[in-house]
């Protein structure tokens, strides 16, 4: 049984494009299951100075806690039960799981207007 390290995803955001990105399994392995399971998600995009990030209705304590960030990172944000996408390196003051990096597509997402549509599904 061969263990899937890391996940490639399309980010879809409506109107304006795609991104890639890759969940990595070591960074947060329980977080990430429950991820992968649920994917493709569709949700609306909020938008804060630092990130941008989509609920996705998943209850799942932070694993492995994380309160520095970099741009391009993917975190999942236990408060907001979201997948959250750092446009800025960050300080932050809630705690996240790291679970990611955006590996094409940044300003994609940085040019998201609150309440766009965005989808994250696997690419293979």
């Amino acid at each position: 049984m061969t263990v899937i390290e890391k996940y490639r995803v399309l980010i879809v955001v409506e109107g304006i494009g795609e991104a890639e990105g890759e969940l990595v399994r070591t960074y947060a392995p329980l977080t990430i299951a429950s991820i992968v399971k649920m994917l493709p998600v569709r949700s609306r995009a909020y938008k804060l100075p630092d990130r941008v990030y989509m609920a996705i209705g998943l209850a799942h304590d932070v694993e492995k806690p994380r309160s520095q960030v970099s741009r391009e990172d993917i975190a999942f944000w236990p408060q907001a039960s979201a997948i959250t996408f750092f446009i800025k390196d960050s300080k932050l003051s809630q705690p996240v799981s790291l679970i990611g990096k955006v590996t094409r597509g940044i300003e994609v997402i940085e040019a998201v207007r609150m309440g766009t549509p965005i989808t994250v599904q696997l690419l293979e």
